[in-house]
């Protein structure tokens, strides 16, 4: 079984950069520019694990984790950002993130992170 992450980003250029290199490392993503297309697709498909922008038009990240956390599914979810200001806000929310993570994100950490979040047997 093959680990699905959605990947939420309001950059084009960062989403695709971070999809990309996990669909290389064997995660099947699903891809979303805003908080509210993030949630529906939380609802819709129930990833395994959501990595979301804190600062997005619409729902920003925080407020599309506190939504994830009362679904009826168990979703990791990890939040990134470039801004000192919101890399504090998110770090401080208490909207059920495992972690936050500074933007770049270092996507080889991202890898491991995520395969010991959804268990290695998981992921391709």
């Amino acid at each position: 079984m093959r680990a699905c992450v959605l990947v939420a980003d309001d950059d084009p250029f960062q989403l695709q950069e971070m999809a990309e290199f996990l669909r290389g490392r064997g995660f099947e993503v699903i891809e979303a520019s805003d908080g509210h297309e993030a949630i529906g697709m939380i609802t819709r498909m129930r990833p395994r694990a959501v990595m979301l922008d804190v600062n997005m038009p619409g729902w920003d990240g925080v407020r599309v984790a506190e939504a994830a956390r009362g679904l009826d599914h168990k979703v990791v979810t990890i939040l990134m950002t470039g801004e000192a200001e919101k890399y504090d806000y998110a770090s401080l929310a208490d909207c059920g993130a495992v972690a936050v993570f500074r933007k770049p994100v270092p996507v080889a950490q991202i890898t491991g992170f995520l395969q010991n979040a959804l268990g290695r047997s998981n992921a391709a």
